[in-house]
């Protein structure tokens, strides 16, 4: 071999050596981020009467049904919870209208109930992101359509979507909570949750600043945590949405006895059994 192919094979092979490295460092950070959130309890000193910011990830057909089941049974209160935003898929008119009907019947009467000079157009918004697969799509075609489904969920947990509303009395865009049972959105969601997550906690890194608790509160401190609640249908086996996000969700429920105890690897917080959660 002449000097120059020498030369050549040396610089790819530490081309490869960089890539692996830099590579495994990704990984060991992403997992070590992953792993001190998820054993992380959020903060119980934030102030009280400070506005809150529910995100909601409908589904589609019975999945929404289930949805509004469990935030009636849960009594939700739009007091508590000053901003509420749906995310609802492409094509999906069903979901939208429940949470349309949601706002104005149920809601709707403990808002008049409240002092506050707030509407109820101002209080929540209904946004629509492109559906992460169709129905009978092509598996080779499904990745790019999951790619623009996961950048709009991105947007839309930044408060940059095309379709959201500026929340003026907030001081972060980030929703404080986010609660789905699935399908494919949901993944979507909690996964651009956790990577903004990853990116805080990063960041914190090369913050030349430190927050203090008199200071006020960061993103990091309790906003864009999730909850995952396995639909009741599933009685002895998760679903495939419910597989990929086990490790990625702050908690996850289950309503039946036979699913509890479940964690993705060893370290990691495990299903929560809760009981029924729908009528």
């Amino acid at each position: 071999m002449t000097p120059s192919g020498l030369s050549v094979t040396s610089s790819l092979l530490w081309l490869f050596i960089l890539g692996c490295t830099v590579g495994l460092s990704t990984l060991v950070v992403f997992l070590y981020a992953l792993y001190i959130s998820q054993n992380t309890n959020i903060p119980q000193w934030r102030a009280k009467n400070i506005p809150s910011h529910l995100l909601v990830v409908l589904g589609s057909g019975g999945h929404t049904a289930e949805m509004f089941s469990m935030l009636r049974r849960m009594k939700l209160d739009a007091s508590k919870y000053t901003y509420r935003t749906y995310v609802v898929s492409s094509g999906d008119n069903f979901s939208a209208r429940k949470a349309i009907e949601f706002e104005t019947t149920y809601l709707n009467q403990a808002q008049k109930a409240n002092t506050t000079d707030r509407t109820s157009a101002e209080s929540y918004t209904i946004v629509t992101v492109p559906r992460a697969r169709r129905v009978h799509q092509s598996y080779l075609t499904a990745p790019f359509s999951t790619l623009r489904s996961f950048w709009a969920c991105l947007l839309v947990l930044r408060g940059r979507y095309a379709d959201q509303k500026p929340l003026s009395s907030m001081v972060s865009p980030y929703p404080d909570a986010i609660l789905t049972n699935g399908p494919a959105t949901a993944v979507c969601v909690i996964l651009a949750a956790r990577l903004l997550r990853l990116y805080n906690f990063i960041g914190g890194f090369f913050s030349s600043r430190k927050v203090s608790r008199a200071e006020g509160l960061t993103p990091t401190d309790y906003q864009l945590r999730t909850i995952f609640i396995e639909s009741w249908a599933r009685v002895t086996t998760l679903s495939l949405s419910g597989k990929i996000l086990l490790p990625f969700a702050d908690r996850f429920l289950v309503q039946w006895p036979a699913l509890e105890g479940k964690k993705a690897w060893k370290g990691m917080r495990k299903t929560e059994y809760v009981g029924m959660l729908v009528d």
